[in-house]
C-alpha cells in the first residue's frame, strides 16, 4: 500500500513541477521578474530560474517519496537502520 501512495506523491510532483515549466510564463506574470536574476542572467533571467527550479523540483519531488535522497545524504550513526550496509 505505501509503494501506490509514494508512486501517486511521485507523479502528483512531478506534474506539479512539470506545470511551472509549462506554464512559465503564468508564473512569471504573477510573480514579476525577478530582479536579481534580470541583472545578474540577462533579460531572460527569470525563465531561466523558473526554468531550472521545475527541473530541479521534478528530479526531488520522484525521488523523495522513495527515500532515495536520505540514502544518498544520510551518514554516520545517526542514519537508520535500513539504510546502513550490511557486513
Amino acid at each position: 500500500m505505501w509503494f501506490i501512495i509514494d508512486l501517486f506523491y511521485a507523479i502528483f510532483l512531478f506534474w506539479v513541477w512539470f506545470s511551472l515549466i509549462k506554464y512559465r510564463k503564468v508564473v512569471k506574470s504573477w510573480t514579476w521578474n525577478f530582479v536579481w536574476a534580470e541583472r545578474y542572467l540577462g533579460t531572460w533571467g527569470t525563465y531561466l530560474v523558473l526554468l531550472l527550479l521545475g527541473c530541479f523540483l521534478m528530479i526531488w519531488g520522484v525521488l523523495y517519496p522513495f527515500w532515495w535522497l536520505e540514502l544518498m545524504f544520510w551518514t554516520g550513526n545517526s542514519s537508520p537502520s535500513e539504510f546502513k550496509m550490511k557486513e
